[in-house]
């Protein structure tokens, strides 16, 4: 019991620090696009979410790597074998080694066709492929030393990462919004970020160094992993690379096919909307995915019985968070960038529904997600990543010709609502659980019911507000928050789950 009070202590440090370390830095992130937009055209901003799909696509090449080391070294870490730490970690050093290299080469060359990308060349005095060649660098800056980050993972100490982020963000805002009121120079603006990013893993790896002293102390000798162990590795980020590549297209074709289709203009002002979308989303995913080094020491010797217990837990509370953020953000959006930008920046509740079923789709699978990586089980949804890549990429097109922007990203949903979703519920629980996958797409189909219902009569009672202003945005917020959690309440609190859930709060807190 003790073992696990620890492990759940250690999650919610981790939970708790990287949320408020988020929360920092995307106030920070929205203090710069604030200034951004005052001080350059819209077409920037269609600029910069264009280069960085494209960029998120050329990332296919680390192929999972990372999340693969990362489950490696959960048994090793749990027996103290630190010299098997070190020669997965040097394993993953020069790896990433290699990525960076082959990032840069094929980035370099694809930096020749950017202009095929766009339906007509932004108006805009900075040379277009400069622009993408100091993104590219930024992305391949990101590798550099980055494979120390793995061992704060598996060690539970995630909040380290975070502080170090939130440190190197508030440098980087305080330094371009100089740049950008002084000189309006966007070659000096990605310069900064260029360096930021450099400078983020460059503490990170001297704290690795410091905390982990047995890194230098522990020589290898030209010692590597034994055959079995990588081949092991291989088959693992073989699985993963697929899962990974159709991801990355799944992901990161959706701003391609819009600026091909529709144009850079409308990217920039989606932007907008993706900035806070994504804020809250990446908000929750990194407040969750913080306590996945706790499941991946759990999921070591659990029972199947306790397994059962604390996905029902996980799940249940995933699903109140994610149905009250994304009702949340479907009444209250357009009311915040009216405020914010004015009504020149508002889009249509189809394009903003479409944005936010990615983050409720995505946010309620994350306890599935959760226990199929930490359990191992990385080749079994090869395929269905693939297709729901193939797929994505064929709808988004198709739909997007027909319906515009919301054809594109609802392409997404149901993309993976119809295969990856779908095979990792299968996986978790057939193999992990033990339990009928009906289970799975009963409670899975009555999570997006109850997301529907609980708007319709939110956004209801929010039309009751006739007040206008800031004053009224801030009344909107207190009704969706008090009236989601109300009905999210009646729907749980009946249930064995919620119980067990309170009682493990409590004990906690004792």
């Amino acid at each position: 019991m003790k073992k696990q009070e620890t492990r759940t202590k250690k999650s919610i440090k981790n939970s708790l620090i990287s949320s408020l370390s988020y929360i920092i830095i995307f106030l920070l992130g929205f203090i710069s696009r604030t200034i951004f937009i005052k001080y350059l055209s819209i077409e920037y901003l269609g600029i910069s979410g264009l280069f960085t799909n494209v960029l998120t696509i050329l990332s296919f090449t680390e192929l999972g790597i990372g999340e693969a080391l990362v489950y490696a070294m959960y048994k090793p870490a749990k027996d103290k074998d630190l010299k098997k730490i070190k020669k997965l970690l040097e394993f993953y050093k020069i790896s990433y080694r290699w990525i960076s290299v082959v990032i840069l080469l094929v980035g370099f060359v694809f930096s020749f066709f950017v202009n095929i990308l766009v339906v007509e060349k932004p108006n805009i005095s900075e040379n277009f492929q400069i622009i993408f060649w100091l993104f590219l660098m930024n992305n391949v800056c990101s590798y550099t030393l980055v494979y120390k980050q793995s061992l704060l993972l598996v060690d539970q100490n995630k909040y380290i990462i975070s502080i170090i982020q939130v440190v190197t963000n508030f440098i980087r805002v305080v330094l371009q919004l100089i740049i950008l009121i002084v000189t309006k120079n966007y070659y000096l603006y990605l310069i900064i970020n260029l360096i930021c990013t450099i400078l983020n893993n460059f503490i990170l790896s001297i704290y690795v160094d410091k905390k982990y002293l047995w890194l230098k102390e522990i020589t290898l000798e030209n010692e590597k992993l034994l055959d079995n162990e990588k081949n092991k590795i291989f088959e693992d980020i073989k699985a993963l690379s697929v899962s990974k590549i159709a991801g990355v297209i799944s992901n990161g074709t959706d701003n391609i096919v819009i600026s091909k289709i529709i144009g850079l203009t409308s990217i920039g002002i989606v932007s907008n909307y993706t900035l806070l979308i994504n804020a809250v989303n990446t908000l929750l995913w990194t407040s969750l995915s913080s306590i996945s080094g706790s499941f991946g020491n759990f999921n070591v010797d659990a029972s199947i019985e306790k397994r059962r217990q604390v996905y029902e837990e996980l799940y249940l509370f995933t699903s109140w968070v994610y149905i009250f953020i994304c009702v949340s953000l479907l009444v209250l959006l357009n009311p915040f960038i009216e405020i914010w930008l004015g009504k020149e920046y508002i889009t249509d509740f189809c394009t903003i529904f479409s944005l936010i079923l990615i983050v409720f789709i995505s946010g309620i699978n994350f306890p599935t997600y959760t226990f199929r990586t930490t359990c191992g089980f990385f080749s079994e949804v090869k395929v269905a990543y693939v297709l729901s890549g193939i797929f994505n990429i064929i709808l988004s097109i198709f739909l997007g010709f027909r319906w515009g922007i919301f054809g594109v990203y609802i392409a997404t949903s149901i993309s993976r609502l119809c295969t990856s979703d779908i095979k990792e519920g299968v996986i978790v629980y057939k193999n992990i659980l033990k339990l009928s996958i009906h289970k799975y797409i009963i409670k899975y189909l009555f999570n997006i019911s109850t997301l529907v219902i609980i708007y319709l009569i939110t956004q209801y009672i929010v039309n009751l507000v006739k007040v206008d202003g800031f004053f009224g945005f801030i009344c909107k917020c207190f009704v969706c928050v008090i009236v989601c959690n109300i009905f999210l309440l009646i729907r749980y609190i009946s249930t064995d789950t919620f119980k067990r859930f309170l009682l493990r709060i409590k004990t906690l807190l004792v």
